[in-house]
């Protein structure tokens, strides 16, 4: 039988023994930190379980029976008895946390469960829960998003008392050494489910700089919350914090990996000024790029649609050879660039590519200049050329190799060759080229709308709406998902999203943890009548806390030519 061991255990800061969440704690706990006394059950210990419930999905059955089956598996009285903590009154309540090695991956937050108020003869169902959590639909979807195969998974379980705190939320350290500490009367759950949370700023110097006002929380708490959020980043690297507090005392709950440096790959590199102004005509070109943005665009659609004013529509066209009708695209492409330019395709595509580079520089009356006596090209062919990527796409969303038809667009040409042979491509897509060239004109010939930032970084996409929770979807490549409050269910979304805006909810979040890990720029607080009219482009910039709204007429169909500026 597997035995849990202590949290202080220097053993128990493995995370391929423990899980990330555990191991962070026992490192916190080893560095004194105020942890919580704990008791952690090892990953493997869930291997019975992980076995039953996969076995279960090879004969044919369910998720939800899938899971049953895991909850069948046996958690002897004896390894309950060790769980328990002692010494603890018969009336103690526990926490019984999921640890895994995906904590630190934002496209899993909030997939494994984690049960608050467990009476220690509830414990055994608890544990069996964290481990068939395994096979909710929800961590099913994940898995197959990620291509992690679920008899792989292992789910260490972390066992520590349950308080009633008096006040609790977030902290993190910003790079200027101030900290962000979002509170709440209570625990920290109101907080990084979205729904609660004041936002507090505390300087460098340790004192309260702004935000407290005349709330409940005194000022004490709250820099007592962010020295804690200090310690934890000087002595175990943490990103950010959940803490707690009883009176004078504060406890370090749960700690969040610190962003990797990479997640900065995933956002354009633009300043956070505002951009020079933009003629009217880019606004077109803006669409253009943003509907097709990826290698496959640039090939098939970019050459000859520089004539095209507004890109036909096109529903995708029935594919059984993805092959065949590649090259079908491909060869109608060429003749749509030569007719447009008027030259062999060859010479085409490289005055095409002149013209990206000039836009690409911020030359745009130059680029502009060369294109402006362009023809359209032929409507029936250009909507077959797009109908047939847009088969394709969906030719491989169907047989599992993308999540998204619409990411057929953003694969490179050898992607693409693999993908129809049946190998699944790197999923996570950062912004393409052409992204900061979007954002610059949807800054500049948008409508602006002032939210708080939370997560930094520019980036610009459609709009994707997400107004109610529902079974696993994934947003477009390189959309902005524009949500009421910011659930921890939506974590998986970010994956393919190019920024996060929430109307409402609280910045403290968890799932703004999860865009900063992410490198996803994020703002809250944007005044929800802002997106009246269904915007066709949105571009956030997550370093000011200001969202650009250009409308499907631009400027002129927005309601107001004055900003909208949202009450902060």
């Amino acid at each position: 039988m597997v035995a849990p061991v202590a949290l202080p255990d220097r053993a128990a800061r493995d995370p391929a023994l423990f899980g990330a969440k555990a191991s962070r704690l026992a490192a916190a706990a080893g560095a004194g930190l105020p942890v919580l006394p704990g008791r952690v059950l090892p990953s493997e210990a869930s291997s019975d379980a992980i076995a039953r419930g996969v076995e279960a999905l090879e004969v044919g059955s369910t998720a939800p029976r899938a899971y049953l089956a895991a909850m069948e598996s046996i958690v002897h009285a004896d390894l309950v008895e060790e769980l328990v903590l002692r010494p603890a009154a018969e009336h103690q309540l526990l926490v019984v946390r999921s640890s895994t090695l995906l904590d630190d991956d934002g496209r899993w937050s909030g997939a494994f469960t984690s049960y608050l108020g467990v009476g220690p003869s509830e414990l055994a169902a608890a544990v069996r829960g964290c481990w068939a959590s395994a096979f909710s639909i929800d961590a099913l979807a994940r898995c197959r998003e990620t291509g992690i195969e679920v008899g792989s998974l292992r789910i260490g379980v972390l066992v520590q008392p349950f308080l009633a705190f008096e006040a609790g939320g977030t902290a993190w350290v910003r790079p200027d050494g101030t900290v962000v500490v979002t509170a709440a009367p209570g625990g920290p759950a109101g907080v990084v489910s979205g729904h609660s949370g004041l936002d507090v700023i505390v300087g460098v110097d340790g004192g309260v700089a702004e935000g407290l006002g005349d709330a409940a929380i005194g000022a004490a708490t709250v820099e007592a919350a962010a020295a804690l959020a200090r310690r934890a980043a000087e002595a175990v690297a943490a990103g950010g914090i959940e803490w707690g507090a009883i009176g004078d005392d504060l406890y370090l709950l749960q700690i969040g990996p610190t962003p990797p440096q990479e997640a900065a790959v995933a956002r354009p590199s633009r300043p956070a000024t505002m951009p020079v102004s933009m003629p009217a005509d880019s606004e077109r070109l803006a669409r253009l790029v943003a509907a097709f943005a990826g290698p496959i665009g640039d090939e098939l659609v970019f050459p000859w649609a520089l004539g095209a004013g507004d890109v036909p529509d096109a529903e995708p066209i029935g594919v059984d050879d993805p092959v065949t009708a590649l090259r079908e695209a491909r060869t109608s492409a060429d003749e749509l660039a030569a007719e447009v330019w008027g030259t062999a395709p060859g010479v085409a595509r490289e005055r095409a590519a002149a013209v990206s580079r000039l836009l690409l520089e911020g030359r745009v009356t130059d680029a502009f200049r060369e294109i402006r006596d362009l023809p359209a090209p032929d409507t029936a062919a250009a909507r077959r050329v797009v109908g047939l990527v847009r088969g394709v796409g969906a030719f491989l969303a169907a047989e599992g190799i993308l999540p998204s038809a619409l990411l057929v667009w953003r694969l490179t040409n050898s992607e693409l060759e693999r993908a129809i042979e049946g190998d699944r491509p790197s999923l996570r897509r950062g912004p393409g080229r052409w992204e900061p060239f979007v954002a610059d004109v949807v800054r500049s010939r948008g409508l602006n709308a002032m939210g708080i930032p939370v997560s930094p970084g520019i980036a610009a996409g459609h709009l994707h709406p997400f107004r109610e929770l529902r079974a696993m979807g994934h947003p477009g490549p390189r959309e902005v998902l524009v949500t009421p409050l910011p659930l921890p269910h939506l974590a998986p979304l970010l994956w393919h999203t190019a920024a996060l805006v929430s109307t409402g909810g609280s910045s403290g979040a968890h799932l703004f943890e999860v865009a900063r890990s992410l490198g996803v720029p994020a703002v809250i607080g944007v005044d929800p009548t802002v997106w009246n009219g269904e915007p066709s482009l949105v571009a956030v910039d997550g370093d000011a806390g200001v969202i650009s709204i250009l409308r499907s007429g631009g400027r002129s169909s927005a309601p107001s030519s004055e900003d909208v500026r949202a009450t902060i």
